[in-house]
């Protein structure tokens, strides 16, 4: 009797183990089966493709052409016709601790100014960044590739 008991107990144990641990969800989802979720924990709908970062493709990051500027990403946090951005607003980037490049272009003898933050050698790495940008600069904050102008 003693015996029955202690082998009921464990194989009690092992279906309880076996239903947390070996099952999978059967559910059919949107996502293909490899990414389907192995726990009844978390909310129906979920798919990890939710959690993925973007990383654009060169055709989806706006880009600047200069001749002085180093190439890199920056992320461009104010753009100003004919004036140099004010002193108030170069503080918030140095309050922020961000490294300021200011970018002059002339359009039509317009002069033009970029202000951005940066360089940075991947977009990755300007997405680190970016969050502070947006808080302590402007929320509109963007990514840019600023590239060399080469010449023919």
């Amino acid at each position: 009797m003693k015996k029955l008991k202690i082998t009921l107990l464990l194989a009690g144990l092992f279906v309880l183990m076996g239903c947390e641990t070996g099952m999978s969800n059967k559910e059919t989802t949107k996502t293909s089966t490899t990414n389907s979720v192995k726990s009844g924990i978390v909310s129906k709908g979920f798919s990890s493709d939710n959690y993925k970062s973007h990383v654009p493709t060169s055709s989806e990051i706006k880009k600047i052409y200069s001749k002085s500027g180093t190439p890199g990403y920056y992320i461009q946090v104010g753009y100003f016709k004919n004036h140099k951005p004010n002193d108030e607003f170069i503080n918030r980037i140095k309050y922020a601790e961000l490294p300021l490049s200011i970018i002059k272009k002339y359009k039509d003898t317009q002069p033009y100014y970029y202000v951005l933050v940066g360089p940075y050698r991947s977009y990755t790495q300007a997405m680190n960044i970016i969050g502070s940008a947006k808080e302590f600069v402007t929320s509109t904050a963007f990514i840019i590739k600023l590239s060399r102008v080469t010449k023919k």
